[in-house]
């Protein structure tokens, strides 16, 4: 009897132990498959950490920039050299929010508003360029600022740090590269398409009237017969 009765316990405890883990497997796969799933909507990766890990901000999508304040780092200490810095900053972050797969509005957030060169928030900006409601006017009195207020420090700056003609005019090539991509980036985004302007103003074909091949061969139509039209009018009024 002991003997029977081992060989019938042994199975019935393989059965509720394979049962036991059907069960728990069973609840894991419901627990998965009922989980709802979130669209992430920011990467964060995106051309690097937005902040504090460049020179300036978002350095890596503006590569220009840091080379730019590389050569006029012998003036790092003063004040125009960090507003220059600030304004490289909004242009390689706006850069960074405009061309990034999220679609928000991150890198720029973090610029201080500045108002001997900003007409706008760059935060601000950013979002407007993302529903396209700036004017072009307004995009380019924008980007006027900073062009104009990042020349007239520039060339403070390489005064102070004595460079020599070469260097200076590298300097002035690396700024406007900098502004120059920039500004193009932000108007194929931030402006609605005007059809009107496309391919050059033309759609590539002429417009003009439509004739029927069966009308090509006849002779030209001068509406006279006997010296009257064909109405009976002579061309007098």
């Amino acid at each position: 009897m002991d003997s029977v009765g081992k060989t019938i316990d042994i199975p019935y405890q393989l059965i509720i132990t394979i049962i036991l883990i059907a069960i728990i497997v069973g609840c894991i796969v419901r627990f998965m498959y009922f989980t709802p799933k979130f669209k992430r909507v920011d990467e964060g990766f995106f051309g690097g950490v937005s902040r504090g890990s460049g020179h300036p901000d978002s350095s890596r999508v503006l590569p220009e920039s840091a080379e730019l304040l590389e050569a006029v780092s012998a003036a790092s200490s003063s004040d125009d050299y960090k507003e220059l810095e600030l304004i490289l900053s909004k242009l390689a972050s706006l850069k960074k929010d405009l061309l990034s797969p999220s679609a928000t509005v991150n890198a720029t957030k973090y610029q201080a508003f500045e108002t001997a060169h900003d007409r706008i928030a760059t935060a601000e900006l950013c979002a407007l360029c993302f529903s396209q409601n700036i004017p072009a006017r307004d995009l380019d009195i924008v980007f006027a600022s900073w062009r104009n207020r990042g020349n007239v420090l520039l060339r403070k700056l390489c005064t102070l740090a004595n460079l020599k003609e070469a260097g200076a005019v590298r300097a002035e090539k690396l700024f406007t590269a900098c502004w120059e991509d920039v500004y193009h980036i932000a108007k194929g985004r931030c402006l609605k398409t005007d059809f009107s302007l496309q391919n050059g103003g033309a759609t590539g074909r002429t417009v003009g009237g439509y004739e029927p091949e069966n009308l090509k061969d006849l002779r030209s139509y001068d509406y006279k017969y006997g010296g009257l039209s064909a109405s009976g009018w002579n061309g007098a009024v």
